[in-house]
């Protein structure tokens, strides 16, 4: 049985090994998203995502760039998005 301890660094280390084109879910709005890691620094990665909504029938799409801490956090408390929650595969 794992202690405390061990549950939390798990949960800091969550995102430590996340890789450039691999996809990540977030909640966003009550849902959950998924996204494409673009970019990765020492203590944060980025995801890239696309969004398509219907604009008096045409559909817009627009493509967004969220910036998340390894710890799967995202990186300013203003940002509407949720945290990221899983690695879910790679394209």
């Amino acid at each position: 049985m794992l202690g405390n301890k061990a549950i939390e660094i798990m949960k800091a280390r969550k995102f430590e090994n996340v890789e450039l084109n691999q996809t990540v879910t977030f909640e966003d709005n009550g849902m959950v998203e998924v996204g494409v890691v673009c970019n990765i620094e020492d203590n944060k990665f980025q995801l890239r995502v696309w969004r398509s909504w219907d604009n008096c029938g045409i559909i817009t799409f627009n493509e967004t760039k969220l910036n998340f801490f390894k710890t799967g956090t995202k990186t300013h408390s203003h940002y509407t998005n949720g945290n990221a929650i899983e690695i879910t595969g790679t394209i």
